[in-house]
């Protein structure tokens, strides 16, 4: 189903003003993204029920990326929608999110922001302080406007990416391409992140060393790196994976079991962070 122009700019807008409005830990921009694309969800799953609730689940789970350039994976993932493509428009936003948040944390946060920030604090320390105020609402102004546009450009590329592989029978491997695409993504973030949580259990073994009996520490996180290096949180990752998928555990039992098991494994010795 084809969205309406007055559908789009109400997600344009939700987008921009509210994505991090209802920000969390457990799902960070998740529940603004979701928000944001409501009105969209509505109008093309509006004579399916269970298709609007499914999609909405899909929607509202963790997603975290630059705010500045969000608005382009939007526009992507609502071609993608309308098209009857969901599957692949969650995959290109889980593939998207990683570099994007990279440049645009940078461009924005390290660069741009910080720099007009000081000039506008130089101007106000010299009581020019509607000129300060005027260059700090000028790159607010600024960035909507790159919002904006980044929406459009999203949406109109993703149109236009559908309508060609549809006419060149490359959906499917589209489909595809962008599914493992978002998997490595993903999978890359397990050692990343969690590559300090490693086994904390060792025991000592007398050994033999040049005619001399000796006491030897063998840990055994040592043995597992010999194997398979992240074992154990790429294991944590697929056991809650499991309890989500298959026993439809909530994000909040998650958290609960999580800290649980971290207070277990503190006092245990089991798991520690390295």
């Amino acid at each position: 189903m084809k969205l309406t122009k007055e559908t789009l700019r109400k997600i344009k807008i939700r987008h921009i003003f509210g994505i991090q409005q209802t920000w969390s830990y457990d799902r960070m921009m998740g529940s603004g993204y979701c928000w944001a694309m409501l009105p969209g969800i509505e109008q093309i799953y509006q004579n399916d029920p269970e298709g609007l609730r499914k999609t909405c689940v899909d929607n509202i789970q963790f997603f975290n990326t630059s705010a500045i350039f969000s608005p382009l994976i939007t526009g992507v993932h609502l071609a993608m929608m309308e098209a009857d493509q969901e599957e692949i428009g969650q995959n290109i936003k889980t593939a998207m999110m990683g570099p994007l948040a990279g440049v645009g944390d940078t461009l924005a946060g390290v660069i741009i922001n910080p720099v007009t920030t000081l000039i506008a604090c130089q101007f106000a320390l010299t009581g020019n302080w509607l000129l300060s105020l005027g260059l700090i609402l000028l790159v607010r102004i600024g960035w909507i406007i790159v919002q904006s546009k980044l929406f459009d450009f999203g949406y109109t590329k993703g149109v236009e990416a559908i309508e060609s592989t549809t006419k060149n029978s490359l959906m499917t491997s589209g489909i595809e391409l962008v599914t493992m695409f978002g998997a490595v993504i993903l999978g890359g973030f397990i050692p990343s992140m969690l590559s300090g949580i490693q086994i904390g259990l060792e025991y000592t073994s007398a050994i033999s060393l040049e005619g001399q009996q000796a006491d030897k520490i063998f840990r055994v996180q040592e043995m597992f790196d010999n194997i398979a290096p992240y074992l154990v949180p790429i294991g944590l990752v697929a056991g809650l994976l499991w309890l989500i998928k298959k026993k439809n555990m909530t994000s909040t039992q998650i958290l609960i079991l999580i800290f649980v098991l971290a207070s277990v494994c503190y006092f245990t010795k089991i798991l520690i962070v390295a």
